[in-house]
């Protein structure tokens, strides 16, 4: 709670969602299409760190909708929401239990389709709780949510994205522990070669255009049939993070052949006007935006370096941030003095966490 209201303060378009949340569960473990799954996250960004009150949250009709006019395609993920339960172990009397409870106590949609129209919306007491106890968040991009177009690259980016700066950044299981994982029914792609065509491989495309992290997989065999998945999440190097930030601003027209190389070549915006209108004076960043220091010198004391500084220790492995800062001068070049923001910090992370993986670990 503490993390995700931080977040919201910082206004950078992040959200922590905590753990518990990947592994939700539907009514006879339906799928949870994607809309749902997107209106839960951006309901979660929206209640922040006051998700643990005992009271409503709101949120504009506008965010939940998107680019559409009309709610007709997020009402029935309403319904799919308020549906969605947890299951852990407890105790009842001297003997164990499983405690079953549900996410969402109501919701309450405005009739009204204005731009100031809104809805509310609270958690059951139970959630509540466990929102409140969560230790351990992912920490996601809203504009990657809102870009994916899978359920099922949803689902993986949320999983990766609790995993991939872990020391070890898998997770293995049966292949019926990631069907259920991912909400794929048991009649929905019964064989392995087809969950892996229209589940896993389109997941590893979507997610590597739009995330700041990678993912594979290997396949345990018993016989000649796929009984136990193995994947790995492994943080993108400092040019990759920041293609995939780019790719996130850029519109999702073209994207798929953006993603399977049939674009010759890609022409930003500013380049695209500069073609038409001529060569015009470059206008610098914001006053404060946070920039890669000119001396290449990262320090815990000047405070404008000072989230840099953060990112590195905690995502660096214990490496020196000086040999962090000079390795990631030397890889990014006069870029790294270009880079500005949240594209400057996207990029420091994935490098310094790829880094953390690649050297020696710190005894």
């Amino acid at each position: 709670m503490k993390a995700a209201h931080q977040l919201k303060l910082a206004g950078k378009g992040e959200l922590a969602m905590a753990v518990e949340l990947i592994d939700v569960h539907t009514p006879k473990n339906q799928e949870l299409s994607l809309i749902a799954r997107r209106c839960l996250l951006m309901m979660l960004e929206a209640a922040a760190g006051d998700a643990w009150k005992p009271e409503p949250h709101r949120i504009a009709k506008k965010d939940l909708r998107g680019s559409h006019r009309a709610m007709d395609r997020v009402r029935p993920a309403f319904e799919e929401l308020m549906g969605v339960w947890f299951s852990h172990a407890d105790t009842l009397g001297q003997a164990k239990s499983t405690r079953m409870f549900h996410l969402l106590e109501g919701i309450n949609d405005q009739d009204d389709e204005t731009s100031s129209a809104f809805v509310e919306f609270s958690f059951t007491a139970r959630a509540r709780q466990m929102l409140e106890r969560s230790e351990v968040y992912a920490r996601l991009s809203r504009e990657a949510i809102i870009k994916f177009q899978s359920r099922y690259s949803l689902r993986l980016y949320e999983i990766g994205a609790a995993i991939y700066c872990k020391r070890d950044p898998t997770w293995a299981g049966e292949v019926g522990e990631l069907r259920k994982l991912l909400h794929v029914t048991p009649d929905t792609y019964p064989n392995f070669s087809d969950f892996r065509k229209r589940v896993l491989e389109p997941a590893r495309l979507e997610i590597a255009q739009l995330a700041e992290f990678d993912f594979g997989w290997e396949e345990i065999l018993s016989g000649r049939q796929v009984r136990r998945i193995r994947m790995t999440f492994t943080a993108k190097p400092g040019h990759a993070a920041l293609a995939a930030a780019e790719e996130n601003d850029r519109h999702s027209v073209g994207r798929r052949p953006r993603r399977d190389g049939e674009v010759e070549q890609i022409i930003e915006a500013v380049a695209a006007k500069l073609l038409v209108s001529g060569p015009a004076k470059a206008c610098p960043p914001p006053a404060g935006e946070l920039r890669w220091p000119k001396d290449d010198d990262l320090n815990d004391y000047e405070e404008a370096y000072t989230p840099l500084y953060r990112v590195g220790r905690q995502h660096g492995g214990g490496h020196s941030i000086e040999r962090l800062a000079h390795s990631f001068a030397q890889h990014m070049g006069e870029k790294r003095h270009q880079l500005v923001g949240d594209r400057l910090m996207s990029s420091w992370q994935g490098f310094v966490a790829g880094k953390a993986r690649t050297w020696v670990p710190v005894r």
